[in-house]
């Protein structure tokens, strides 16, 4: 089980919600602990969203432990059961970090149980866009890294955009509004045999945020401030 706190909360809820379907109440006397349990389930869900994983963690305990406790005593019927970990995988620059790319991170995150993320290499952001980055590599590993939404994080290919893709091995790639196509990514996936991915894409923008926009500000800001 994974050492971080957020981390270990997250799989904790999410075995445990899964673990409800094999739930059979046998006698109305538990119904009211089993509501009980369900209130505890929710405030560890509220505590993993304000980040609060110590209190989670013991709440989601209770839950589990009241539910337990009726197993025992033969009032329900349940069973633990370990879900199945489905890994979602997104890719960017994330060069000047900004509110669209943590909701893009966020809904991702909401797509499987572990979001990996790929973060450009320096070369290949050189490479399309004619210009390096603000933040090299490195820099944006370690700012990526630091969301909570975000299982791992790794630096991308200079030779072979889909190597992470073949290492990560993941159930769903998460795209983007704007972000590539998805016909020629389900092609490229095809010829190198990972054709058992389902690609989806965010619907829409998160307001109007952009790192180029963001740059621009920057420039403009200075340069009315300070002589250019």
């Amino acid at each position: 089980m994974p050492q971080n706190p957020c981390e270990r909360l997250r799989v904790y809820i999410s075995n445990f919600k899964y673990s409800l379907k094999t739930l059979k109440v046998l006698s109305n006397d538990a119904i009211r602990v089993v509501d009980l349990a369900l209130h505890y389930l929710r405030d560890s869900e509220y505590y993993l969203e304000k980040s609060d994983c110590i209190t989670g963690l013991i709440t989601i305990s209770y839950a589990e432990g009241l539910i337990d406790a009726l197993r025992m005593i033969g009032a329900v019927e349940w069973q633990w059961l370990r879900k199945p970990i489905k890994i979602v995988l997104a890719a960017g620059s994330f060069d000047i970090l900004h509110p669209g790319h943590v909701a893009f991170l966020k809904w991702a995150s909401t797509l499987g149980d572990k979001l990996y993320v790929v973060i450009a290499r320096d070369s290949t952001y050189k490479k399309l866009r004619g210009y390096s980055p603000v933040l090299n590599e490195n820099e944006r590993l370690a700012i990526v890294s630091a969301i909570r939404y975000v299982y791992e994080a790794v630096v991308g290919s200079e030779s072979d955009m889909l190597e992470p893709v073949a290492r990560i091995k993941p159930d769903i790639i998460a795209l983007g509004p704007d972000q590539f196509d998805e016909e020629r990514l389900r092609t490229m996936l095809q010829r190198k045999g990972l054709t058992n991915i389902h690609i989806v894409r965010m619907e829409q923008r998160y307001s109007e945020y952009s790192s180029s926009r963001i740059k621009e500000k920057i420039c403009d800001l200075f340069c009315s401030q300070v002589k250019c």
